[in-house]
């Protein structure tokens, strides 16, 4: 008898664990069951984590984005939409949605948080006010200066190392040297001096390695950022990055909080103007400006990477759109002289410019969900209401190729559509590609300093040289956890005459 009841208490305290995990989920779903979606994205978000460790990440978004209409459900509380109007809806100051939970994965310390991560409109807002002055007005001048000396750097590297004759192929592999280049431009506009990978010619304190082995990690927290909390108690800290490491992004942190603690006193701002001491001159926390830092470095590399190797392979398989941009280029230095090319004057390369948009609308930088929280008194999106605490996101890849705005042709790389385009319709088109950097009150800072360093290192590179790709049938491999991570991209350089 006694045995009998043991075995009925176990079961009951069997029933009952499962009737708690099972619960929750039944009212998940059941909240949200009117919005499409595969049935086992509404039950787990384990299927949108697999295919971040699968790295097709925003590709299987947009492919349900395209099956399942203008709001698809990815997750049991995630939504996704692709159209620019609902983008600038969510994100205006009306609308009063916050930053969702995806952004937790950008905490790399529980007791601060860098803009990026706040999610809190009014810290948030307050923060920007101090960030903001930093990228504006001189400030945008002196770094303009910081990325001419990089697009110098390069082309050093390319003449050192990389010059291809008739007979002599050198060639390079250019997805890591971009983001080399992109690297050195960002540590120098931080922390006032780069970090060398491009005087190097290679991985600095094993920083890339690193960083591309975890964007898989990052991609799952991302869809499960309830983990971000557990990956910071113990046992699992230890598998986290910290300023205790010798290589990597526990290097990076280090030298980071060094730089910043070794500026707290006034008049240790730094004589030549960075990030770090403007931020610290504008009041900003000590421990706040390392994690600005970081971000930063992180972000703002990564993305501006993948928009210059994707604007460059597009060129390079589009002989027609290659031979337009060395010819405005030419053109240009035909009437002009000088070293490199300002910003202003970048800007006035109208097929240039067109390229960059182009490449953007159809690779957006980063493919991450960067989802907001429906606020109290809930939504209605694309006629579905949405319950307040629900998290809404884009696909920036389905926003881009709206056929509706950029044709029927719009999985087609054609920069000429931008200048065939009605002076509406252009604005039209270049407001919805913005949102690449997003809008209002979310809007990316370094926007500028981006787009800077794409135009110049481009226009530079086509005015000195003839680039063609290794492979001319594959000129470089993809693969997506959470942004275009690209590699095998060979191509030679040869000297124009």
């Amino acid at each position: 008898m006694y045995n009998l009841l043991l075995e009925v208490k176990a079961s009951r305290s069997t029933f009952l664990l499962i009737l708690a995990a099972v619960v929750p989920v039944i009212r998940q779903w059941y909240r949200l069951r009117h919005i499409p979606g595969p049935f086992l994205n509404s039950i787990t978000p384990l299927v949108l984590a697999y295919h971040s460790w699968k790295e097709d990440y925003c590709t299987y978004v947009y492919r349900l984005c395209q099956e399942y209409g203008p709001l698809v459900r990815v997750t049991p509380n995630v939504m996704v939409f692709s159209d620019a109007q609902t983008f600038r809806h969510i994100c205006s100051v009306k609308a009063n949605y916050t930053k969702g939970l995806w952004f937790e994965f950008a905490r790399w310390d529980l007791e601060r948080y860098s803009c990026i991560a706040m999610r809190d409109n009014e810290s948030r807002k307050e923060r920007k006010i101090k960030l903001l002055p930093a990228w504006a007005g001189p400030g945008l001048s002196i770094m303009e200066g910081r990325v001419d000396s990089q697009v110098h750097e390069f082309l050093s590297l390319i003449e050192r190392k990389y010059i291809s004759t008739a007979g002599e192929c050198k060639p390079m592999e250019f997805g890591h040297r971009a983001q080399f280049y992109t690297l050195d431009v960002v540590t120098s506009a931080t922390f006032g001096k780069p970090f060398g990978f491009l005087k190097k010619d290679g991985d600095v304190n094993k920083y890339l390695e690193i960083t591309e082995s975890m964007m898989p990690m990052f991609g799952i927290l991302g869809a499960l950022p309830q983990l971000v909390y557990v990956m910071h108690t113990w046992p699992f800290n230890y598998l986290m990055p910290g300023e205790g490491d010798k290589f990597g992004f526990g290097r990076l942190m280090k030298f980071a909080s060094d730089e910043v603690n070794g500026r707290r006193e006034p008049g240790d701002t730094n004589s030549e103007y960075d990030l770090i001491g403007a931020y610290l001159r504008n009041g900003v926390e000590p421990e706040d400006v390392v994690q600005e830092c970081i971000t930063l470095v992180v972000a703002g590399s990564e993305t501006t990477s993948v928009a210059l190797r994707m604007a460059l392979c597009a060129l390079l398989t589009t002989p027609s759109a290659y031979r337009k941009v060395q010819d405005e280029v030419d053109a240009f230095y035909a009437e002009h002289t000088g070293d490199v090319i300002s910003y202003a004057d970048a800007k006035t390369l109208t097929y240039l410019q067109a390229v960059l948009r182009e490449s953007m609308r159809l690779w957006p930088p980063s493919s991450g969900l960067f989802s907001k929280q429906v606020p109290n008194g809930g939504d209605t999106v694309h006629g579905y209401y949405l319950p307040p605490g629900t998290e809404i996101a884009q696909s920036m890849t389905g926003i881009g190729r709206t056929r509706e705005l950029f044709g029927a042709d719009s999985d087609i790389f054609r920069p000429e559509r931008w200048l065939e385009a009605s002076p509406q319709q252009f604005e039209e088109m270049a407001s919805t590609v913005d949102l690449v950097f997003s809008t209002a009150k979310y809007i990316c800072l370094g926007k500028h300093i981006a787009l800077m360093e794409l135009a110049k290192l481009l226009a530079e590179i086509f005015r000195r040289y003839d680039v063609a790709p290794i492979n001319n049938v594959t000129p470089l491999k993809m693969k997506d956890p959470l942004t275009w991570l690209t590699y095998d991209f060979w191509i030679r350089f040869t000297r124009r005459t």
